[in-house]
Formats: C-alpha cells, sequence, structure tokens
C-alpha cells in the first residue's frame, strides 16, 4: 500500500471513529452538505472532493491539528528559493 492509499485508509478511520461517537453517516451529511454515499466512501478510505474533505474534518473538529501540521511544513519549505520560469516557450516532444 502507498503512502496516498495508507493516508486515505487513515483519515477514513479517524472520520468514522470521530463520527461514530456523536452521529451516524447521514447526520453527518446532512451537517455537511454532502451525501451518505460519499461519507461512506471516505470511510472506506475511499477518494472525495477535497473541499468535501475538509468540511467533513472541520465539522468532527480535527480539522485544526492538519492545519496546525500544514503551517508547520510550510515554514520549513517557505524560505525555500522558487524555480525561476523559463522566458522561453519551450516545445514538448508530442510522444502520443
Amino acid at each position: 500500500m502507498d503512502k496516498v492509499e495508507y493516508t486515505k485508509k487513515l483519515l477514513g478511520n479517524l472520520v468514522k471513529q470521530a463520527r461514530a461517537a456523536s452521529m451516524d453517516q447521514e447526520e453527518l451529511a446532512l451537517r455537511t452538505g454532502t451525501s451518505k454515499n460519499t461519507v461512506s466512501r471516505l470511510e472506506r478510505g475511499k477518494g472525495i472532493n477535497s473541499d468535501t474533505l475538509l468540511t467533513i474534518l472541520n465539522q468532527l473538529e480535527v480539522l485544526d491539528p492538519l492545519i496546525e501540521t500544514i503551517e508547520k511544513e510550510y515554514e520549513l519549505v517557505s524560505n525555500n528559493p522558487l524555480r525561476k520560469s523559463s522566458l522561453l516557450e519551450k516545445e514538448l516532444p508530442n510522444d502520443f
């Protein structure tokens, strides 16, 4: 299992545990403006829209730690030099 699949499973488990303590999938779907099917997909480690994911994490009050982690990671990379864009248009090979 690669990191992306592992992370989706981990997020799904987190959502399921946090949700199950206070509501069912249908209630979470109603509170977040999504469908029960989307909540189920998330909890099974399937991909969903990132806006929906963040809305669900916020509703379950587990978004703040994620924001803190992202802010810390951003601080680490924020001083990295940005790649200079090429002023010349590059012709890419057409391998199709």
